[in-house]
This record gives C-alpha cells, sequence and structure tokens, in this order.
C-alpha cells in the first residue's frame, strides 16, 4: 500500500487548500460565490499537473528501447505489407485499405525531411521509433499504475522485446502506431481514474482525442475505444461530472482527430503515386476504402471462409504463452485474482481485463483466416499485438533480460536484406524494357518499391496481376507505365470473380489478350511466380518458359530450341540464396515470408534444367535423340540447383513433397549420361560409372522421400549398374 502514492495525498492537499481559503466573516455576504471561485481554483491548481511526470528510470528505459530498436532497423524494404506502406509514403499514396492515412502522412514527411537513408530505411526507422515509444508507454503505464519500478520493468520488457512486437517495430509497418495510440489509452484510463471528479471531462476529452488518431490507423482499435470509452462515459454519468457542453466536446474532438482521412482524397486527386489502391475521388470510393469493403468490412479477409472461434482462441492462448511466457500468465492470473482488494487499481484493472477479453473474441470470431497454415497463422498472429500490451501491463514484474537474450538475434533486422535482395533479382532477371506481370504480395511490393521508391530497373514495367482485375487500375495507374499496353478501353475480367458476382464479363478482356497485343509488338512479357488460375485461356496459346527466376510468355508456335534456350539460361543467376544465412530456419520460422522465400527459391533453380529436360524428351520422341554435350549441360544445371537445394535443408528448411521429383529428374539425366557412355561411341566406362553412381544416390533419395510407388523400372536400371560396376558401387548402400 505504501507504494501506492496518488490516493493519499490527494485528500491532504485539497483540505489544506479548503482550509485556507475558508470565508471569513468579513466576506460572509459573498460566502457562496467565493466557494464557487475556491472550488474553480481548486481544480485549476489540481490540474497544473503535468500529463507525464518522468523519473530517471524513465529516461534509462526510453533510452534502452530506442538503441536496441533503431540497431535493429531494416536496412531495406523488410516483408510483409512494408512495400505498400513504403511506396504509398514516399508518393504520398493511398495505402491498401483502410489506407492509413496518419502513418502514410507521417511517414512522407519524415521521408521528405530526413537527409540519410533510401527510402525504406526512413520508414522503417520511424516505425522503430514509434515501437520504442510504444514499448515506453507499456512501461510509462505500469508504473503510473503500481508505482513499482520492477513491475514496470517485466511489463515493458515481455512486450517490447517479444518476438512479435519487436520484429514488427523493426519494419515499415503500422503495428508500433497501433500498439503506441493503444498503450495511450491504457495510460489516459490510469490518468481518469486517478483524476478528481471535476477534471475527468478534461481527461476523457483528451482520451477522445487520442481515440479518434488511432482510428486514423487500425481500425482495431475500434474495441478498445468503445470499452474504456464506455466505461469514462458511465464513470462521469454516475459522479455528474459531465456536461452537455463537454459532451459536445468531446464528440467534436474525436471528429476532429479523424481529419487526417483527408489524405486519401487529396493524394487521389494530386499526388498521382504509382501505389494508389481504389479510388477515393468520389464519396463512394472513400467510404468503400475506409470501410474496407474490398477486404471484407469486419472480417480479416473478403472470401466467404467461415470463422472459426474456438480454434482462433486455442491459437491466440498459444500465441500468448509462447511469447509472453508462462510467468506472465501466471502473474496475469495473479493480478485478476488479486485486484478486487485493493480499491486504487480495482477499476481500472477489470476494465482492462473487459478490453482485452472483448477483443479477442470480437476478433476470434470475426478473423475467417485458415490458421492451419503456417504463413496465414502468422498474418493471424500480428493482430494479438493489441491484446498483448494489456497482458502485459496486468502481468507486471521481471522477464526483460531473458527476454531480450532470447530475441535479438531474431529481431535484428539491421543487415536483413532479404526483401531487397529478393526484388533485385526479380528486377534483374527480366531483359531491358520488359514487362514483368507479378502475383502476390511479396514479388509485387518488393519490385514496386524498388522501381518506385528507388529508382531501379525503371525501364522494367511491374503490373500486378490482382489488382489489374479492379475497375479503378486502369484510370488510376496508367501514367505510370512506359510499355504496357491494355488491350481496350473496358476493365479485365478475373471469370470466377464475376461470375460470383452474378455479372457479364463479356465484354471484358482477359489474360489472352494482353498476351497478344504485346507480343505482337514484340514485347518481352514474364510472369512471377505463377499466373492467376482463374483465367485459362492463354493455355491454348502460349506456354510459360522458365528463363532464371521468371517465366517468360512465349507463343506456342514459336518453342525454343535446346542449344539456344541453354544459351540463355545458363547465364543466368537463378540462385536466390546466395547468402545461406538467408535460409537459417531459426531466424526464419514457417510463418515468416522470409521462410516461404527462401523455401520456394530452392525449388525455382530446378525450372531451367527440368524445362530443357523436357525439350530433349520431347525431341527424342520425334526421333531426334540430344547430343551428349547438350545432355551434359543440363546435367550441370541439375547439379548447381540440387547444391542450392541441399544448402537449405542442412539450414532447416523443409523440402515440399514435389522436391523429391528434383532428385527423380537429376537421377534420370544422370541415367542418359550413364547408357550414353556405356553404349555410345567413344565408350569411357569409367565415366559411365560416376554418373551411375549419381544416378543410384539421386534415385535412393527419391525413394526414402515417396511411398515407393512407380519405382520398380528405376530399381532394375539401379541393380544392372551395380552388377555392372561392383567395384565402383556397392549394393548395400541401396534398397532393390
Amino acid at each position: 500500500m505504501k507504494n501506492l502514492k496518488y490516493d493519499s495525498n490527494a485528500p491532504k492537499f485539497m483540505a489544506k487548500v479548503k482550509q485556507k481559503h475558508t470565508p471569513t466573516k468579513k466576506n460572509i455576504s459573498t460566502s457562496r460565490n467565493d466557494d464557487v471561485w475556491f472550488t474553480t481554483a481548486a481544480e485549476n491548481i489540481s490540474s497544473l499537473e503535468p500529463i507525464f511526470s518522468f523519473e530517471w528510470h524513465h529516461f534509462i528505459t526510453l533510452g534502452i528501447f530506442l538503441s536496441v530498436y533503431v540497431k535493429c532497423t531494416a536496412g531495406s524494404i523488410p516483408s510483409g505489407d512494408a512495400g505498400d506502406f513504403i511506396i504509398s509514403a514516399y508518393h504520398f499514396g493511398v495505402a491498401h485499405p483502410p489506407g492509413y492515412p496518419l502513418y502514410v502522412t507521417f511517414g512522407h514527411l519524415w521521408m521528405t525531411f530526413l537527409p540519410f537513408g533510401n527510402p525504406a530505411y526512413k520508414l522503417n526507422l520511424l516505425t522503430s521509433l514509434i515501437g520504442a515509444i510504444a514499448a515506453f508507454i507499456v512501461y510509462t503505464t505500469t508504473y503510473k499504475l503500481t508505482s513499482y519500478i520492477p513491475s514496470a520493468v517485466f511489463a515493458s520488457g515481455v512486450f517490447g522485446f517479444s518476438h512479435l512486437i519487436w520484429f514488427h517495430s523493426v519494419g515499415a509497418e503500422i503495428f508500433s502506431l497501433n500498439n503506441t495510440f493503444c498503450g495511450l489509452l491504457l495510460y489516459w484510463s490510469v490518468r481518469f481514474q486517478h483524476a478528481s471528479d471535476a477534471n475527468r471531462s478534461q481527461v476523457a476529452l483528451e482520451a477522445s482525442f487520442i481515440s479518434g488518431l488511432s482510428m486514423c490507423n487500425q481500425h482495431t482499435s475500434a474495441i478498445f475505444i468503445a470499452i474504456i470509452g464506455s466505461w469514462m462515459f458511465c464513470s462521469l454519468l454516475k459522479t455528474k461530472s459531465i456536461s452537455v457542453r463537454q459532451f459536445i466536446k468531446t464528440g467534436v474532438a474525436f471528429l476532429v482527430a479523424l481529419l487526417p482521412y483527408l489524405q486519401l482524397p487529396i493524394s487521389a486527386y494530386f499526388a498521382k503515386s504509382p501505389s494508389t489502391w481504389g479510388d477515393q475521388r468520389t464519396l463512394t470510393g472513400f467510404w468503400k476504402h475506409f470501410t474496407r469493403e474490398e477486404y471484407g468490412t469486419w472480417r480479416l479477409t473478403a472470401d466467404n471462409r467461415p470463422s472459426d472461434l474456438f480454434g482462433n482462441l486455442g491459437t491466440y492462448f498459444q500465441d500468448m504463452v509462447y511469447e509472453l511466457g508462462l510467468p506472465t500468465l501466471l502473474f496475469l492470473i495473479i493480478c485478476l485474482l488479486s485486484a478486487w482488494r485493493f480499491s486504487q487499481i480495482r477499476m481500472v484493472v477489470y476494465t482492462y481485463a473487459i478490453t482485452v477479453l472483448g477483443y479477442v473474441l470480437f476478433f476470434c470470431n470475426q478473423a475467417n483466416i485458415d490458421h492451419s497454415r503456417a504463413l496465414m497463422k502468422g498474418v493471424l498472429e500480428r493482430f494479438w499485438m493489441q491484446s498483448n500490451i494489456v497482458v502485459s501491463v496486468l502481468a507486471g514484474t521481471g522477464l526483460w533480460c531473458i527476454q531480450q537474450k532470447q530475441n535479438y538475434k531474431v529481431c535484428d533486422l539491421s543487415n536483413n536484406l532479404i526483401m531487397h535482395d529478393y526484388g533485385r533479382k526479380l528486377l534483374d532477371a527480366a531483359p531491358k524494357n520488359a514487362i514483368l506481370m507479378v502475383e502476390g504480395d511479396m514479388p509485387s511490393l518488393t519490385t514496386r518499391y524498388l522501381r518506385f521508391c528507388e529508382y531501379y530497373r525503371p525501364d522494367v514495367d511491374i503490373v500486378d496481376q490482382e489488382l489489374i482485375g479492379f475497375p479503378w487500375f486502369k484510370p488510376m495507374h496508367q501514367h505510370i507505365f512506359r510499355q504496357y499496353i491494355f488491350p481496350f478501353d473496358r476493365e479485365m475480367y478475373y471469370k470466377d470473380v464475376l461470375a460470383r458476382k452474378g455479372e457479364n464479363y463479356a465484354f471484358s478482356y482477359n489474360f489472352k489478350n494482353v498476351f497478344d497485343v504485346h507480343l505482337q509488338k514484340r514485347i518481352p512479357l514474364y510472369i512471377y511466380p505463377f499466373m492467376k488460375h482463374s483465367d485459362e485461356e492463354w493455355k491454348s496459346y502460349y506456354d510459360l518458359v522458365p528463363v532464371s527466376a521468371l517465366y517468360e510468355v512465349r507463343a506456342k508456335s514459336n518453342p525454343y530450341e535446346v542449344s539456344s534456350y541453354l544459351d540463355i539460361v545458363e547465364k543466368q543467376d537463378y540462385n536466390f540464396n546466395a547468402n545461406m544465412d538467408y535460409c537459417d530456419a531459426v531466424l526464419y520460422p514457417e510463418r515468416s515470408w522470409e521462410y516461404v522465400i527462401a523455401e520456394s527459391c530452392g525449388h525455382t533453380a530446378f525450372f531451367t534444367p527440368e524445362h530443357a529436360h523436357r525439350i530433349i524428351t520431347a525431341q527424342s520422341e520425334h526421333m531426334k535423340p540430344a547430343s551428349r554435350s547438350t545432355m551434359h549441360r543440363i546435367f550441370m544445371l541439375y547439379k548447381r540447383a540440387m547444391k542450392t537445394l541441399n544448402i537449405e535443408e542442412e539450414n532447416g528448411l523443409s523440402r515440399h513433397l514435389y522436391g523429391a521429383d528434383h532428385n527423380k529428374n537429376y537421377g534420370v539425366m544422370a541415367y542418359l549420361l550413364y547408357t550414353s557412355y556405356l553404349n555410345y561411341a567413344p565408350r569411357d566406362e569409367l565415366i559411365a560409372a560416376k554418373y551411375g553412381r549419381i544416378m543410384c544416390e539421386q534415385w535412393e533419395t527419391y525413394f526414402s522421400r515417396t511411398s515407393g510407388k512407380d519405382t520398380d523400372g528405376l530399381r532394375r536400371v539401379m541393380k544392372d549398374a551395380v552388377r555392372r560396376f561392383p567395384d565402383l558401387l556397392s549394393d548395400d548402400k541401396y534398397s532393390f
């Protein structure tokens, strides 16, 4: 009790003031008016207390968070939606719904005036500073609630240095700003509880303004606003501490704080950003963006997948324990069971508990996402940050050092250039003046960031296959293209989407029309990583030929000759994982974008040798066998690709099921060379045995990774090779 200073001193102070200003007989005739004056003066004296009162330990804590977060700031474009925010902030554009105008506006001003760093680093640095402030607010809130330094250290430590918060606070994302505003709402709740009845309306007005600003960033804060705001309003009504005029002023403060949303129509009209999502030049377009209609209002995704309340709840509690630790859960339970004993903290604690419970239940009921998929689970986890703020404050006492040691390496993004290098590799693979049609967030955001923010490869037009189907894409984006041609003056269709909406797509165009108009003009057209599955008419007329990491769109009537194809691909650098630290599954677990990219890049290396393999297989069916030199060139491509895949596995990356087919195909190419040196002049049994050994090793790996179906023919070939070369091939190593 002696640590809870805020209750005991205020009544004594007010008593002294009251005694000092008690009316005397001399002014008894005006005692009533003087009493009114006295009350107002006392309130004004009380209101002079600063909003924040910092002591030495506050500055140390803030310095620690700032130094660590700034040190870990991503040096270039991070994963997730960072590319969208960087491009939008750099060009003052409109980010994906609901637009996040406050973050974009702050980011634009910061990137404009900060004199050093590339565009991505500038916004990453701003986010790191905001993230450090969010962790510091958790410290300040806990200390203001308990006046106990170890509680504040524990709360801010487990929050600020948990993997989820730390990782998403050092790259360009909106979660740091959302954490800051939600933390401020918690802090203002404590201020409201400590304020006198006369001052509470002023605190509520300030909290209303903060609430409006938070809605200019992430709408999930609405749950916090609704619950905390209801508690404040009911408290004011109970004590009759708010007038109609004050209530109106509080509402006006909230509306004024929403003014940053003017950034959306202003940007749509004047900015001409290369990364503007939607068309906010009309009230309908603005409202559609504000309410996330294209994503699904009050839903996490726009599809019709039902939410899994209990499955999401299980995921939340599992992740909460993983991120914050079992001691945090223990201290949380103790806090909830004990708070009723202490009147100073009781109301705030249970308001916090209702807030986090309401948020978790509402979000889990609305989150229609497949959390059984590792990557989608990672997307879902990001929204637990908001609830972890409350859990950390409630939990209260000391895991900071342990959490820092555990997560520093994972969350240090200062040397993480994976997304930057990934985008450069994609753009480097495209020839001069090409069009690159991308599918998916990471390919699109990384390449568009490099193209429009760092002005890398300005000769390449980047077209997002997902966005091209929206009716606003052409009017809002056609000014940024150099080579890309819109086939017709009407919107493109995705057949399955329009059919599901019951709309007529007969007067729209599709990807075949796009391919026709560009290839007729000899404009090189490339795809990454695949085509949208909803449009397949083009498959009757065109092939996707792997060249490096990209697919070249090529007419079926004009296929590659194998020698010409090999001349091209042998010069390409398709190894995305030149720095094998990128493949560390400890640093980048399955739920991360880095893991997905690193894993897929290993398989990308096989696309070119396997395509060349298909070419010579098709030629052999027409009695045109490939030369030994051609087969050797393909074999070397396989060998190079297998090296990449093996190193990935050594670093903890799993192999997709179709990864076993790479071993099979590599073995088949070794078999072709094995039979060539064995049966055709000039014969060389020593070289044949070398290829025979590689053939057996690859097929044995293939057997171990599959169920063993359709392997009898391969086993017979292996058995014959071992019998032919018993000195070089030992049969005890292979299963026949």
